[in-house]
């Protein structure tokens, strides 16, 4: 039983390391030399004052190649800087890795130097009051999440300003800004009780229904809104009486073409005035004469409503307007002894 022990738990161990990250295994000799320029090049710009960039080099040769004595020089770099909370932590680092590898010249160096700058540590307080500890609660230091078991712990950060935010479910969010100085103390933040985040009112439109509004509001009107009775009324006058008038025009004057050629030919009427032929003549010609009169006004009244039609058309105005008055027409011919005539009634 313990032999089966034994293999299982060596078996356990070799998955583990064949699945362990890359980043744990032994840098290739091509990482340790882009470690070795990132160094170099490192330690040329901390010597000319450039800290930050010089820092962000440390940072990645490290990433590359982890080693006790570039975690020293990146310590180094950062107190250099004014970064003195990064500056301890990384000597720790240093002191932590120099001693693990054997490396007690390093390991002393680290520790000595961390002892000396704990004392000028600026530390950072967050509290929470107690109403302000609701449910959701999330906290953040400069964007980064705050583990709630750090709430009121005196948390060493570097010098400048540091932007606190709070948030939770149905509440205002808070934020605060605090300036830490470059020295030794203690300065507090307290989130105080959120505030509650405003209710959505309960008359607001589903959002379908704002969609259709905003739709509706920001579309052209139909073509046909701008069509509007009066225009229709034109239509009528135009396509009604117009072709009435003329095609009564054309009758009448058909009519009278008979006539006047049934008077010359059989009765032997001229063309004077009066007409000379017996008495069926001049009956067939004044016959003539009345529908010839007939034909004329029922062209001019077809003419006449054409021209209505158009400027009713052309004038009438739009369906939002108050509606025109109802149009009327009424054409009749007048008939008489050598008379005729037609009249054309409307009101706008």
């Amino acid at each position: 039983m313990r032999v089966k022990r034994s293999v299982i738990a060596a078996s356990a161990l070799m998955l583990s390391l064949s699945l362990a990250p890359r980043a744990l295994a032994d840098p290739t000799a091509e990482d340790r030399a882009a470690a070795d320029v990132l160094f170099r090049e490192g330690r040329a710009l901390i010597k000319q004052g450039k800290y930050a960039p010089g820092c962000s080099k440390l940072v990645a040769s490290q990433d590359l190649d982890p080693m006790a004595g570039t975690l020293l020089a990146l310590a180094d770099c950062y107190e250099l800087n004014g970064e003195t909370a990064s500056a301890w932590a990384t000597f720790n680092d240093a002191e932590a890795m120099a001693r693990k590898g054997g490396d007690r010249r390093r390991s002393k160096e680290a520790a000595r130097r961390a002892g000396l700058l704990e004392p000028q540590l600026s530390r950072l307080v967050i509290e929470v009051a107690p109403e302000a500890q609701v449910a959701g609660l999330a906290v953040r230091r400069n964007t980064k999440p705050l583990d709630a078991a750090l709430f009121g712990s005196a948390i060493p950060v570097d010098p400048g300003e540091h932007t606190i935010e709070a948030a939770a479910p149905g509440k205002k969010a808070w934020s605060a800004k605090v300036l830490i100085e470059p020295k030794a103390g203690t300065s507090t933040v307290r989130i105080p009780r959120l505030e509650d985040a405003p209710a959505p009112e309960a008359s607001a439109a589903p959002a379908p229904e704002r969609l259709a509004r905003a739709r509706a509001a920001t579309s052209p009107a139909p073509v046909a809104s701008s069509w509007s009775a009066g225009r229709t009324a034109g239509l009528v006058v135009l396509g009604g009486v117009s072709l009435a008038g003329i095609a009564a025009g054309a009758v009448f004057g058909v009519d009278t073409l008979m006539k006047m050629s049934e008077a010359r030919g059989q009765h032997g009427c001229t063309n004077d005035d009066p007409p000379r032929c017996d008495a069926e003549g001049v009956k067939l010609h004044q016959h003539a004469n009345t529908t010839a009169n007939i034909s004329n006004v029922a062209f001019a009244v077809g003419g006449a409503a054409l021209i209505t039609g158009l400027v009713v058309v052309l004038t009438a105005p739009s369906s939002q307007a108050a509606p025109p008055a109802a149009l009327e027409v009424r054409l009749w011919p007048e008939v008489g002894v050598g008379t005729a005539g037609m009249s054309l009634r409307g009101s706008f």
